[in-house]
């Protein structure tokens, strides 16, 4: 039986993760929805999906739909998940960062696992053949005995921030964070649509002993080769025998100057085929009740929570310990002094 899909937000993201999509044999697209009908029309024609609507919420109600599809922005996405929620939509993939604050993605979770509905964040790096290719030098412990991790993007906490934690928290699955001590500046960040601090950075320790330098804003290390600016990502892991290090599409081993290797990969196709293997999954969540998927919003959480953690530890300037309590949100709190002029530049 092929699953239906509906896709909310007709973009760019939209359009790739429809092509991603009609690769799958047990995948239909049968909907989708944008406010923009030149966005809307070039996305139903070009993957021919029958059902276009203005307004996803008449949609929710008129169309049969398995799994759901959030490719907006993240500042509309809450409310189109509560509705799936109430809907039973069995599955709901969403876009990163899939909220703006940890109070906002506790609240739809809790929807969720009311109505049964399976909530997934697209953290499709988990898939990709580079942070894989990283997991297992640790777990084969190519490197020796992991003792510290550098992460860094050069885009804010909300735009790479999810994806570049996501990882760490996967990497390091084994152990849980039980501290953060961090910084935040840079406030212009809080205009964008990834509301967030241009800067946000400090240490992550788990409970293994091991710590992780986070750091995501302009200050972060940077390919000399690379413009694009989102290609300048990645995790390099210190180990007591030689270190790996990743970057999107790049690998690198180092245990002397005699004992190296290097890999590099087309990113957009590993990143393709990273896509359909986390749709397939996607496929099994619908008809294995009892199969967890690797980017199930409750794992995805974590990553959500250290940013949390690195700001609130700023708010406090003293280390904060992990889980946090639920309810209070340190970067909603301080998008709203930015908001009222109370924080300088």
């Amino acid at each position: 039986m092929e699953l239906r899909v509906a896709i909310i937000g007709c973009g760019h993201r939209g359009i790739a993760m429809a092509a991603a999509y009609q690769g799958n044999p047990h995948i239909r697209l049968t909907a989708a929805c944008d406010v923009d009908e030149e966005r809307r029309k070039t996305l139903c024609d070009r993957f021919q999906i029958p059902g276009a609507y203005s307004d996803w919420t008449k949609m929710l109600k008129e169309e049969p739909i398995d799994i759901l599809h959030l490719a907006t922005q993240p500042t509309f996405r809450k409310e189109p998940i509560m509705a799936a929620a109430e809907a039973k939509i069995p599955v709901v993939l969403s876009e990163k960062p899939i909220a703006l604050s940890l109070p906002d993605l506790d609240e739809m979770l809790s929807a969720c696992q009311k109505t049964g509905t399976r909530l997934i964040i697209n953290h499709q790096l988990r898939y990709q053949s580079i942070p894989r290719r990283l997991k297992s030098a640790m777990e084969r412990k190519e490197v020796g005995e992991a003792t510290f991790l550098l992460a860094h993007c050069r885009m804010n906490a909300l735009e790479q921030g999810t994806h570049l934690l996501d990882l760490v928290v996967w990497l390091k699955e084994k152990a849980k964070p039980q501290w953060a001590m961090g910084d935040a500046y840079g406030w212009e960040d809080f205009a964008k649509t990834h509301s967030a601090p241009g800067t946000v950075m400090g240490l992550i320790g788990f409970d293994d002993g091991t710590r992780c330098l986070a750091m995501m804003g302009p200050e972060a290390p940077s390919l000399y080769d690379e413009d694009a600016l989102h290609f300048h990502f990645g995790i390099m892991v210190y180990g007591s025998q030689g270190r790996g290090q990743m970057w999107l599409g790049r690998w690198h081993l180092f245990k002397s100057s005699a004992h190296q290797s290097w890999t590099r990969l087309p990113y957009r196709d590993d990143d393709a085929s990273a896509q359909r293997a986390l749709q397939q999954d996607l496929v099994r969540a619908v008809n294995e009740p009892d199969f967890l998927h690797p980017c199930d919003a409750r794992i995805g959480r974590t990553s959500l929570e250290l940013i949390e953690a690195l700001i609130l530890s700023y708010h406090r300037q003293e280390r904060v310990h992990l889980p946090l309590p639920t309810g209070a949100s340190a970067l909603q709190t301080l998008r709203e002094q930015v908001s009222q002029g109370k924080l300088g530049g």
